[in-house]
């Protein structure tokens, strides 16, 4: 009898691996589809079946076996419903195997309570193990209760009881563990082949953004070295891919870049990501701009890191910058400069004395300001018209313009109408009265015929010097006021003079 019940509990156990094989896509729990539970709860009727075929015979009209755990298990993992339809089939397939008879009657009636006790139970909210257990100590009470009703022998009760008793416990524990292990393995198979089905759709839409993607991508070791280059790259930079794989970016970025780039691709390995704008070196010489978005990519396998690099040509967004720059940097030039005579203006003017007046209170040194007109300009403009006049006023704009070079320090402005103004920083009283002296020599050299003028038959200048050591708490335009007195005093004196209203030593 013992060799009987240790062949129905290998049978139980068998049975489980084939049908974890079977529905390995079809993973048995409360949660399951409908249709799941229900193949899971046919599967376990026709098990139960299949294990009272394979009964020990206690007597003629009395079977024993482990039907009971074909209803157990499916309560246990999958609750009411698999239970009640294994218990059913059981039930019938009691009554159709051995006849329609009493003692069939009780029997199924007995796998049917099994099945609806059980069904009970799976709702409770404890561990599962615990759940399994009731559940086939119930079963076993049940069974116990028909053994009871039906064997009139007590020994033969004693020991069948006892034997059901030991194999159901132990084979119902082993039977339990091992069909969670299927159920495992069937979760572990089935995430094992979801994970490929997502690798494989990664790849494929990586695949797809890499082929058709405008933009290059390429793939990088830690040396910088190429290890994957999209097909884009023959569109960007005109290489091919054989070309680049292996080789190290640095080979192909212009010199100017080389340091930029190579700290974009530590910190996009340290930081994780990165952006950079640097010029690429084609196949067939020259070199375009690229920007590119680098990110580093970690392999918990090996430990290494890759950085993922997508670049895109903005050579021509650049060459438009390029021309926007400059013709911002025109329209500020334009900003700045009198557009009659060429030379910088009034706005231009208020600033760069503004600056070196600054430079000057903190060096603690003289800044000189040279202010001049054109005598009697009025009657040159009614006599020549105001064509010839604004010809004039060109012509001695350049001239003393000429007498400059840009890296001598000293800023010539149109003040305004016929004025002009020469700042002149670091420059003593002394040496500002030297240029102010050139300034009317070379005037004077022009020979610009004045048939107008009360002075001569030439256009003369007027000037007036100022130089000031700077305060903190002054402001340019003491010197302003200064210069525009001594500029009033050479009118005054008889004109074509210089006049100087202070010395070095004064401070503003």
């Amino acid at each position: 009898m013992l060799k009987d019940f240790v062949s129905n509990a290998a049978l139980l156990i068998a049975s489980f691996s084939m049908m974890g094989v079977v529905f390995k896509d079809k993973p048995l729990h409360v949660s399951s589809p409908l249709t799941s539970r229900l193949y899971w709860g046919l599967s376990f009727g026709i098990l139960g079946n299949i294990l009272m075929l394979f009964s020990i015979q206690v007597s003629s009209n009395i079977i024993a076996d482990l039907r009971h755990l074909a209803i157990v298990i499916p309560a246990a993992f999958g609750g009411y419903l698999p239970a009640l339809i294994a218990a059913s089939l059981i039930a019938i397939g009691r009554i159709i195997f051995f006849g329609f008879s009493q003692a069939s009657i009780l029997p199924s009636v007995g796998a049917l309570l099994i099945g609806i006790l059980c069904g009970v139970i799976s709702k409770l909210k404890i561990h599962s193990t615990l759940k399994a257990f009731i559940m086939n100590l119930i079963g076993l009470l049940i069974i116990s209760t028909i053994f009871i009703v039906r064997i009139d022998d007590f020994h033969i009760l004693k020991n069948v009881l006892t034997l059901h008793y030991l194999i159901s416990m132990i084979g119902g524990f082993i039977a339990y563990h091992f069909f969670v292990f299927v159920v495992d393995s069937n979760k572990a198979h089935n995430q094992l082949k979801e994970s490929l089905l997502k690798l494989k759709e990664t790849e494929e839409r990586f695949r797809l953004i890499a082929e058709y993607s405008s933009d290059m991508i390429t793939m990088h070791n830690e040396k910088s070295e190429y290890i994957y280059i999209s097909p884009a790259v023959g569109e960007i930079i005109h290489f091919e891919y054989p070309e680049l794989l292996g080789k190290k970016m640095e080979n192909f970025i212009h010199t100017d870049d080389l340091e930029r780039i190579h700290e974009m691709f530590l910190k996009a390995l340290h930081d994780g990501v990165a952006e950079c704008t640097y010029r690429y070196r084609l196949k067939a010489g020259g070199y375009v701009w690229i920007e590119s978005t680098l990110k580093s990519v970690h392999f918990q396998e090996n430990g290494s890191k890759r950085v993922i690099i997508v670049s895109r040509n903005i050579t021509e967004r650049k060459q438009t910058e390029q021309k926007l720059q400059e013709a911002n940097e025109l329209l500020n030039r334009l900003s700045y400069m009198d557009g009659l005579t060429g030379i910088s203006n009034r706005r231009y003017f208020d600033e760069a004395l503004e600056q070196a007046w600054s430079d000057s209170s903190s060096l603690q040194s003289p800044v000189s300001l040279i202010m001049f007109d054109i005598d009697y300009f009025k009657k040159y403009n009614d006599t020549y018209g105001h064509l010839t006049g604004d010809f004039c006023l060109q012509t001695i704009a350049q001239a003393i313009k000429e007498l400059f070079s840009e890296n001598s320090g000293y800023t010539f402005c149109r003040y305004g109408g016929e004025v002009f103004a020469l700042i002149l920083p670091g420059t003593s009283i002394e040496a500002g009265m030297n240029v102010a002296q050139t300034i009317q020599k070379t005037v004077q050299k022009l020979k610009i015929p004045h048939i107008s003028s009360e002075i001569a038959d030439t256009v003369t200048l007027s000037i007036g010097l100022a130089t000031l050591i700077p305060l903190a708490s002054s402001n340019p335009q003491t010197l302003i006021k200064a210069a525009d007195s001594a500029l009033y005093d050479s009118k005054t004196k008889g004109r074509n003079t210089v006049s100087i209203e202070s010395i070095e030593t004064r401070k503003a």
